[in-house]
């Protein structure tokens, strides 16, 4: 008797090769997001980097607008796959800056929310944080996504086995908690 296992085998790597592949949104997108570089290469020697595109995220510590556009500075984060930032503030490498050429409403790039950006490194800047010195690693933005408010997610890692072959762990989801507060009718 002969056990045909080819297509189930190439069933399953067509399945986790779809399966871990994920896009950014199309306004940050970019044909190899895997191949861009990190933060902690870009404040090593953010001069042989320019000129260079990248795409970094993060939590939105200020907005300020000017006549001609507007800069967002983030604490970078790293990101998933999806190119959602990872919200862990002990995972960052530190700041950056991003200028974009047109207003951007602090109101609803408000301090705490989630942004990926896309854009063109200029180099280091030389700014303050509070008063004490620090290099930005400052971005020319030519895209950016502002990711949607969650309420308190729970992370569930879910882990599966395609034909019983392969296991795999996918990508952490995140599954709203639903409210234990007893409801009261008014």
């Amino acid at each position: 008797m002969k056990l045909n296992f080819t297509k189930p085998v190439l069933l399953s790597v067509l399945a986790l090769t779809l399966g871990a592949c994920a896009s950014y949104p199309k306004s940050v997108a970019v044909d190899t997001p895997d191949n861009l570089p990190t933060l902690s290469q870009l404040q090593q020697n953010p001069e042989a980097y320019v000129g260079s595109q990248v795409v970094l995220g993060g939590r939105i510590v200020a907005v300020t607008n000017y006549p001609d556009g507007s800069t967002v500075e983030l604490l970078q984060l790293p990101l998933y796959t999806s190119g959602r930032p990872k919200n862990d503030v002990r995972s960052t490498s530190g700041r950056i800056r991003v200028h974009f050429e047109q207003l951007l409403d602090p109101e609803v790039y408000a301090k705490g929310q989630l942004l990926t950006v896309r854009g063109i490194i200029l180099g280091k800047e030389d700014s303050t944080i509070g008063e004490h010195p620090y290099s930005f690693v400052s971005i020319d933005g030519n895209g950016i996504y502002l990711w949607p408010e969650r309420d308190d997610p729970e992370v569930i890692y879910i882990m599966g086995v395609q034909n019983g072959l392969f296991p795999y762990y996918r990508e952490p989801r995140y599954v709203p908690v639903r409210s234990t507060k007893p409801t009261t009718a008014e």
